[in-house]
């Protein structure tokens, strides 16, 4: 059994176990590969927004307008999104 901790991304809460799961590949990066771009950089907030709406509708079979609203209750509440307007 691994001990090795998981991080989660600090923009969608996604658990990061991989370094392919972290943006670019880089295990020091603190947005998953879906959030930021492969330099590490947060894409823009509708971008994310439309990301994870399309897991939920993908994975859950949740209609996209309720995914959209979880997406958004889920990004406001993590820290890359607390300073948006």
């Amino acid at each position: 059994m691994s001990t090795e901790l998981c991080s989660s991304c600090g923009s969608c809460g996604f658990p990061m176990r991989s370094a392919e799961d972290h943006a670019g590949g880089d295990p020091q990066c603190g947005y998953c590969s879906t959030c930021a771009d492969p330099s590490g950089t947060l894409r823009p907030y509708e971008d994310v927004v439309e990301a994870n709406a399309d897991y939920f509708v993908r994975e859950q079979g949740i209609a996209l307008t309720a995914a959209r609203e979880m997406a958004r209750a889920l990004l406001d509440s993590m820290p890359a999104w607390k300073a948006r307007p």
